[in-house]
């Protein structure tokens, strides 16, 4: 047998072939990124990206490179990147496995020849500002592990393409403007076990096919407008941990499949249609650790198995039709740190065992129909940041052991029937932020040792059985937002303190009580004041020019809001992370809007368009002032004109005289008007028919006088009442016609009466001098004219002489 020699020559030429190879590669890549660079717009953080740098990408920044010096992962999360992709050819980077630009400035498309990266396992693009739609040559990359498009502004349907990512485990396609269905071809995607289409305007019915993913274990598809019922076939889904469906339109019962869900650590249904009874939709769920069913139709009892779900910290089940009793087995869910069963009609006594629950921060029963006592044994829950136990029938004196909860920061026992003396000790909660003890029976004074509430916010005791002054010390509380001590027996003068030291009061409510002497003017430094309620007191004394410089009632309240209507409380800091943020756990982490915060909502009476009336959600836009129901004298300061953005006036029954002051057009936002029974006199101002809002008019029993006057709001308040009261008033909506006199006067009364009085004083100038020289020209020019009239004033200087010489 013949023996080739092998010639050496060629293994060297091959190498040297191969290697040139590569390194045309690496330069065919370092020039696309180069290329890709120079499109954005001050890349800043790629300034190690040159070839002079290094003569392969594989240094710079971001870049990784495999063993033969091919780019195999470009990672360039928060890197302030601006710009687009349009110039990154994906083309020459065929190696690529991972893509990772999340949280970046990147807009435009996704571009559709991604699908040229056929090795791509992780494609990160989410937290930019990518737009159109999602395109479906991704459904080419069908190595893909790993897709994230959440938080961008991507729109139209999710395509069905998506199906052909055999491989996918995880997909967050959240957070976006996505429409259309769900596309049944999801269910393709065997590998899935995260799947994110929350917080976009997807419609339609949940899959079915949704069923075939079998190693979901987390699945989020809230905050969308999808209806019909839950599919049983998500029953199938043994592994889910996590599953989200709330805010939507779903309806139904609470299927049976859901007893199946062993693994279920998180199940989120609030806020849709759900019916049923709520003691059979679920069995026990031991690995259960969040439960909320808020805002759904649900009915029946809550079953006291529930107290055998000992992993569970929060259950929210507010807002439904749920009866009957609190069952005491509640007090064996020891890890429960969040309960809420507000807003249905549960009965009976709260149960003691709820004190058990050492862990608890949280508990609200509010606006049910729960009757007895409050359990001293809630002292011992001493954990506690919120108790909320308001609108119920409790009765009897607040427990003093309630006075052993240092970290309260929320405290509501309002609009119940609780009786005797607030005991000292609830005032020494030295962390209470927000105090609602309104509508109840309580009596006695208000403790000096309020003052020590030094983070107190808001403070409500209205409608109560209170008596003695307003105590010194509550000038202490400087943080206080809202004060509202209206409805009871509180005597004495208003404290000039308030204006000096609370200076972060937007709502001051002191209405209904026995208060004399007058209105400090002091008030007028409260720049954040955006509701003033002094009405029916003992005041006196003239309304305080000043108050025309409360800076909040002058463009509104929308910025002062922001601290106002909800007060958030950050004692409490929780141990986890939104759920949309890469690396979170989907079993224990918070919706998105939540924060570490938790927020206790305001409300308060107001006496609106003659009937009190309560606002809560709509709390921000209630400006204005009542002074009504006093013994306040002189005229209406022309000051208050100012607040323009007053929505509601009162300052009738009192003893005003003067004018309706001539500018209350200035008032634009103002939408209640009441100045009745006073002593106004004089015509009312033409300005108020420029009052665009204005849907609620009284200037009965006053003295006002003259032509009503007329305009497209006023035309619509054609209820002759309101103008009672005044006889010399006429015009419509009176029976009353006006002479010409009444009519000149309102003429003359005009916002444009400065304009007509120039006019006026501009005209008698000319006039003046026609009727000079048409008088004296024809004497100038007529010879016997002018000797007739000087004989004339010949005989009357003449006449006038014999008289004063007689009577001399």
């Amino acid at each position: 047998m013949k023996t080739i020699p092998i010639q050496p020559f060629p293994f060297p030429l091959l190498l040297f072939i191969s290697l040139s190879f590569l390194e045309a590669g690496a330069q065919s890549e370092a020039q696309a990124l180069l290329k890709w660079k120079s499109s954005l717009s001050q890349p800043d953080a790629l300034s190690s990206w040159s070839l002079a740098n290094s003569t392969t990408p594989c240094g710079w920044f971001g870049v990784r490179c495999n063993s033969v010096g091919s780019i195999v992962q470009l990672s360039l999360p928060n890197a302030n990147l601006n710009g687009t992709l349009d110039e990154l050819d994906f083309a020459s980077l065929p190696s690529l496995t991972k893509l990772n630009l999340n949280s970046n400035l990147l807009c435009g498309p996704i571009p559709s020849n991604v699908s040229a990266l056929s090795k791509l396992t992780s494609l990160d693009l989410s937290f930019n500002d990518f737009g159109y739609s999602i395109p479906p040559e991704i459904g080419s990359a069908t190595k893909i592990q790993i897709l994230f498009l959440s938080s961008n502004n991507l729109s139209g349907p999710i395509p069905p393409e998506i199906g052909r990512l055999a491989d996918l485990k995880q997909l967050d396609l959240s957070l976006n403007s996505l429409s259309g269905p769900i596309p049944p071809e999801i269910g393709r995607l065997a590998d899935l076990q995260q799947l994110d289409l929350s917080e976009n305007i997807l419609t339609g019915p949940i899959p079915w096919t949704i069923g075939n993913l079998t190693q979901l274990t987390s699945l989020a598809l809230h905050t969308n407008n999808l209806n019909g019922t839950i599919p049983t076939e998500i029953g199938n889904i043994t592994a889910l941990a996590r599953l989200d469906l709330s805010y939507n339109q779903l309806e139904g019962e609470l299927p049976a499949c859901l007893h199946g869900c062993s693994e279920l650590v998180r199940l989120e249904l609030e806020w849709n249609h759900f019916s049923g009874d709520i003691s059979k939709s679920f069995s026990i769920h031991p690995a259960l650790t969040y439960l909320d069913l808020t805002g759904n139709q649900l009915m029946g009892t809550l079953s006291p198995d529930w107290g055998e779900c000992k992993n569970l910290t929060y259950l929210h089940v507010d807002g439904n039709n749920i009866t009957g009793d609190i069952p005491a087995a509640f007090g064996n869910m020891t890890n429960l740190q969040d309960l809420s069963l507000a807003s249905n009609f549960l009965s009976g006594t709260i149960p003691p065992q709820l004190g058990y629950l050492s862990l608890l921060y949280k508990l609200n029963l509010s606006s049910n129909q729960l009757s007895g006592s409050i359990p001293s044994e809630l002292g011992d829950a001493a954990q506690l940041t919120s108790l909320d136990l308001s609108a119920n029938k409790l009765k009897g004196p607040i427990p003093t052991e309630l006075g052993k909860l240092r970290s309260l920061g929320v405290l509501d026992l309002s609009r119940n029937d609780l009786s005797g003396p607030i005991p000292h000790i609830i005032m020494g909660l030295a962390s209470l932020i927000s105090l609602n003890l309104a509508n109840n029976n309580f009596s006695g004074l208000i403790s000096r040792s309020i003052g020590s509430l030094s983070l107190l916010q808001s403070l409500h005791l209205n409608n109560n059985s209170l008596i003695g002054e307003i105590p010194s010390s509550l000038k202490n509380c400087t943080r206080l937002v809202v004060l509202d001590l209206g409805e009871n027996k509180i005597h004495g003068n208003i404290p000039s303190w308030i204006g000096e030291r609370l200076s972060s009061l937007t709502i001051l409510r002191l209405s209904s009580n026995m208060l004399n002497g007058s209105i400090p003017p002091q008030l007028s430094r409260l720049s954040s004041l955006q509701l003033l309620d002094l009405a029916h007191n003992n005041i006196s004394g003239s309304i305080p020019q000043g108050l025309g410089n409360l800076i909040a009632m002058v463009d509104g309240a929308q910025e002062n809001w922001k601290k106002m209507g909800y007060i958030s409380y950050n004692a409490l800091k929780r141990d986890s992370v939104p759920c949309s943020r890469r690396g979170a756990s989907y079993y224990n982490c918070r919706a998105s809007g939540q924060d570490d915060s938790f927020y206790y909502s305001e409300s308060v009476s107001v006496i609106w368009k003659g009937r009190e009336a309560v606002f809560q959600q709509t709390l921000s836009l209630m400006v204005g002032i009542d002074l009504s129901g006093n013994y306040l004298s002189h005229e209406i300061p022309t000051e208050l004109t100012n607040l323009s953005g007053l929505v509601f006036l009162n300052l009738s029954r009192n003893l005003l005289d003067g004018s309706i002051p001539k500018l209350i057009g200035n008032l634009k936002n103002l939408e209640v008007l009441d100045l009745s029974r006073n002593h106004l006199s004089g015509t009312i101002p033409q300005s108020i028919s420029s009052l665009t809002f204005l849907d609620f008019l009284n200037l009965s029993n006053n003295h006002l006088s003259g032509r009503i006057p007329s305009g497209n709001q006023l035309q619509t308040l054609d209820d002759p009442s309101i103008y009672s009261g005044n006889d010399e008033l006429c015009g419509f909506p009176l029976i009353k016609n006006c002479s010409n006199d009444q009519a000149f006067d309102v003429q003359l009364s005009t916002p444009n009466d400065g304009d007509e009085k120039l006019w006026l004083y501009l005209s008698m100038g000319p006039g003046f001098v026609v009727g000079f020289w048409g008088f004296f020209g024809i004497l100038f020019f007529k010879r016997s004219l002018r000797l007739a009239y000087f004989q004339h004033i010949d005989d009357i200087y003449d006449w006038f002489s014999r008289i004063l010489v007689r009577s001399m």
